[in-house]
């Protein structure tokens, strides 16, 4: 019998290790550990899914050679091996590879227990019971195995969920005999040692398979129960029971007060904070000083699926399994399923499959920012930790990545005296496998207008792909179609999204593993952009695009950096230079432009005596008081010294004056100061998120029938991905500045563009620049449009202007963009009609406006889609492009829908091959 047995341990461990063996280096390491490995050395997986992959190979080759080595004549210390170390540790590394997502605290403290208990094991195994002279290492494996110990009742509690359904199954499936007509079909049909053949391999195979599916975990239970309890045996012979009980009861109430503390899950806490709104300042000062609490919280429900294999609410598989085959009633079932759901509480998601959407809401309304471009390096890591691919469209996620190398830029320009046409040319290398889309938002100085945009595979310029000038939102439509489609064709969008602000997009590049054809046409392996644009000069030459956001592009020293035809060592971390000088001093003179359209425009330089502050003016301050803008108290602190300092709060209305609305988030009741002196800004809780609209609401709620010359909203960069496709424009009794404290935004919703156009205000970072313009162009006359980089720009109709011999054609694209600023104070925008007036103006000169976009096409198919795009009555209508991702949701293993049918065939044989098992030991 003992022989017996032994072959048995030996043929269990030697045919498993085989097999381990073949599994890792003919299929996982081919076809998984090749494109891990290259994707962890790319950035795109962390690397403890390689460490795992390392390990999983590393389990059966190391096993192997100690078993042939070690234990090649010791089946017992063979079989403890294969059970104790190699399977458990096989089976965690292919968990954490395929199944265990993004590692919690709780999840955490269970794979490491697991591991500090197979690692004690192996020493018991290995050394035994350490001697009397190393009394430090006693108790290190008493502590140990006290944990073992522990470890091997809760691995036998949670398996035996699984081990009563599955014998009561075999049962039920064996006395259907079911099995007896295929048994005898096969003996039938097969000549009958045929069939006893067949059987009996499917028995070997089945039995064989049992040894690791069903034995182990038992197997594994006890013998890691049995080693424990004899090295507590052993050491209280050495030590006495009192010692022995007082360490082994350290570790039994040290491992079940971090496992209940552990899971108190972050969301709880996050949600029962923000289930009511705050009723005054000192509610929300106590939010503010937990939101750390609340972050942790909110990402982690959001991030819940890629955190836990299930959540409570949704695993029902236990209650499904013990419903189905054992009849149980619903309430038992359902109460098997808590227990369950307790034990396995680190790996389950203690809330609903709704919590994601909720956090992502909360924390927009909490932070002021949106979720995953705040949690970006977060959000990412989960992602990757699941191997879900990231859209192709570059959004939220992809800021600041690095996939698309800028290989060449070069910049030209063409002086004219006091202006210049200015053209950017780059070349773009992906550095992935999968086309990529590359994202600027960048702005340019108010005066400039952007006249071209280009696309080509080559540097040829007679082969690019020229650009059409189309409505704001037929454009986007167009483009985003593209982005989508599962064969994307080289479409490029760019956009006014502000006065002074601008996005492009262009996409697809190329990925880096092209294969030529041969005998076809070469593919293209990069894409080439243009773009011009003309511009005024100022003191420090003249002015190149200023990067507020990048996706996906990036560059390196290696960058070739061209300048007017020779390159150049250009240092800095930066998209382009603040200013290319200039090759002479710029000396601003009078332009003057005549358009078809029944108008001039005149361009008159201002020195700095034509400039003034305002006198007898009173203004508005609406002041943002979202969370962002506790980041600023700095420059608000200075934006009002400034205006105490000129007048503006001293309640004389023959000076200046300035009343105060303090703006809030909901929950809160909005302000009016009308003494500027009584407000302290260290003492406002910044909390929540608000968007211009709804402060201009509340101002106009709270302003009755008070007139100003001038509403200035006080705030900073904002978030422009939290506002709303709204096209609601907020009137306002005077021209409406927004003044951003710390940076401008990288874009504005069209509301807000129409509501600073209409009323003739801008927008800027220094409230003294405001004040300054204002009052100047006040001076200056009705007909001035704006007060702008040095010059006053005139809107005259030609039957009134005065004739002169000065005009200037190269400068219609200027003169046009100032037109269309000018006319959309004349004419109210809120129909097609007028609309498709100012685009016309925009498509006649080529430039881009508020209204207008450049599209690059390529073919008939984008041809044919902008023709229907642009006759339909939603043309104008442009998007929010908020850049969130659709993160695709794992897959919950825990999970039925409906109870599974009967196991048919499979399960049928598989209790034939435990009735002859059964049989032949008898």
């Amino acid at each position: 019998m003992k022989l017996f047995w032994n072959i048995i341990f030996e043929g269990i461990f030697w045919l498993w290790n085989l097999t381990f063996l073949g599994f890792v280096y003919l299929g996982i390491l081919p076809f998984v550990g090749v494109p891990l490995v290259l994707a962890t050395a790319r950035g795109d997986i962390p690397i403890e899914f390689s460490l795992s992959l390392v390990a999983l190979i590393a389990i059966p080759t190391i096993c192997s050679i100690i078993g042939g080595w070690l234990f090649l004549r010791q089946p017992v210390k063979l079989i403890r091996l294969f059970y104790g170390v190699e399977a458990p540790l096989f089976v965690l590394c292919l968990l954490r590879l395929f199944v265990i997502r993004e590692l919690t605290p709780a999840s955490s403290q269970v794979l490491l227990t697991m591991g500090v208990c197979i690692a004690a094991f192996a020493g018991e195994l290995f050394w035994g019971y350490a001697s009397r002279r190393k009394i430090g290492l006693q108790w290190v494996q008493m502590l140990a195995h006290t944990l073992m110990l522990v470890f091997g009742v809760y691995a036998g509690a949670v398996l035996l969920f699984y081990a009563l359904p599955l014998a009561v199954f075999l049962l039920q499936e064996f006395v259907k005999f079911e099995w007896v007509m295929p048994l005898w079909n096969i003996l039938y049909h097969t000549a009958f040692v045929g069939g006893l053949l067949i059987v009996s391999t499917w028995f070997i195979v089945l039995a064989f398979s049992a040894t690791l599916f069903i034995v182990m975990p038992s197997a594994l239970a006890a013998m890691y129960v049995h080693s424990g309890a004899k090295i507590l045996k052993d050491f209280a012979v050495d030590h006495g029971k009192q010692k022995t009980f007082a360490g082994a009861s350290a570790v039994i109430v040290a491992f079940f007060v971090t496992f209940l503390s552990l899971q108190q899950q972050p969301q709880v806490m996050a949600f029962s904070l923000l289930a009511n709104a705050p009723k005054n300042d000192s509610d929300r000062q106590t939010l503010i000083t937990k939101s750390e609490q609340i972050r942790t919280g909110l990402v982690n429900a959001y991030l819940s699926s890629y955190r836990y294999l299930s959540s409570r609410q949704e695993n029902n598989h236990i209650s499904a399994m013990y419903s189905h085959v054992l009849g149980l009633e619903k309430t038992a079932a359902d109460g098997l399923q808590e227990t369950y759901n307790f034990l396995m509480s680190p790996f389950l998601y203690n809330g609903s499959d709704k919590d994601a959407a909720k956090a992502e809401k909360l924390y927009a309304e909490f932070f002021d920012t949106p979720l995953q471009k705040a949690e970006k390096t977060a959000v990412s890591h989960a992602v990757q930790s699941t191997f879900n691919e990231q859209e192709v469209k570059a959004g939220l996620l992809n800021i600041n990545e690095k996939k698309v190398l800028l290989a060449s830029q070069q910049v030209t320009v063409k002086e004219h005296g006091d202006w210049a046409d200015v053209e950017l040319y780059e070349v773009y290398k992906n550095q992935t496998r999968e086309v990529q889309e590359v994202f600027y938002s960048f702005s340019l100085p108010e005066s400039a207008v952007i006249t071209g945009l280009w696309l080509g595979d080559t540097n040829n310029l007679n082969q690019r792909f020229n650009f059409v000038v189309s409505p704001r939102g037929a454009a986007q439509k167009v483009y985003n179609s593209q982005v989508r489609r599962e064969r994307p064709v080289d479409p490029a969008l760019l956009e006014q999204v502000g006065p002074r602000h601008y996005r492009l997009r262009a996409f697809p590049i190329p990925p880096n593993n092209v294969q030529q054809i041969e005998g076809q046409p070469p593919l293209p392996t990069e894409m080439h952009l243009w773009l011009t644009y003309k511009v005024l000069g100022q003191d420090k030459g003249w002015a190149m695009p200023d990067l507020g956001e990048r996706r996906n592009i990036f560059w390196t020293n290696q960058t070739k950096r061209i300048r007017n035809g020779k390159e150049i060592g250009f240092k800095e971390d930066a998209w382009l230079e603040e200013f290319i000088p200039s090759s002479q001093k710029i000396q601003p003179v009078l332009h003057e432009v005549s358009l078809d359209e029944g108008y001039k425009i005149l361009a008159k330089p201002l020195s700095n005596k034509d400039y003034t502050l305002p006198k007898n003016q009173r203004v508005a301050l609406v002041l943002d008081t979202s969370r962002s803008m506790g980041e600023h108290i700095k420059e608000l602190t200075q934006t009002l010294s400034w205006l105490k300092q000129y007048g503006f709060a001293d309640n004389d209305l023959t000076n200046n004056d300035a009343d105060l609305y303090i703006s809030v988030s909901p929950g809160a009741t909005p302000k009016r100061l009308d003494d500027l002196q009584q407000f302290q800004p260290e003492k406002v809780a910044f909390y929540g998120t608000i968007q211009p609209q709804e402060m201009l609401a509340q101002f106009n709620n709270l302003r009755g029938d008070t007139t100003y010359d001038a509403v200035l909203l006080l705030s900073d960069e904002g978030s422009y991905e939290l506002s709303k496709n709204n096209k609601t424009v907020t009137a306002t009794p005077a021209p409406l500045w927004m003044v951003h404290l710390g940076g401008l935004p990288g874009a504005y919703n069209d509301g807000i563009i129409k509501s600073l156009q209409d009323s003739g205000g801008g927008v800027a970072v220094d409230i003294a620049e405001v004040l300054q313009r204002i009052a100047t162009k006040s001076v200056l006359g009705d007909s001035v449009v704006t007060v702008v980089n040095g010059y006053a720009w005139y809107l005259q109709t030609l039957d009134t202007a005065i004739t002169t011999n000065n005009q200037q054609d190269d400068l219609l694209p200027l003169a046009a963009r100032q037109l269309i600023l000018g006319l959309s104070k004349q004419i109210k925008l809120d129909n097609l009609k007028s609309l498709d007036a100012i685009h016309a103006v925009a498509k006649k000169y080529k430039i881009v406006s508020p209204y207008s976009s450049m599209l690059v096409l390529v073919n008939d198919e984008q041809r044919q889609l902008l023709k229907e795009a642009e006759a339909a009555s939603d043309r104008f209508d442009r998007k929010v492009e908020n850049g969130k991702e659709s993160l695709s949701k794992p897959n919950n293993p825990l999970k039925v829908s409906v109870p599974e049918p009967s196991g048919g065939w499979l399960l049928g044989a598989s209790a034939i091959a435990l009735f002859i098992f059964v049989k032949r030991r008898r």
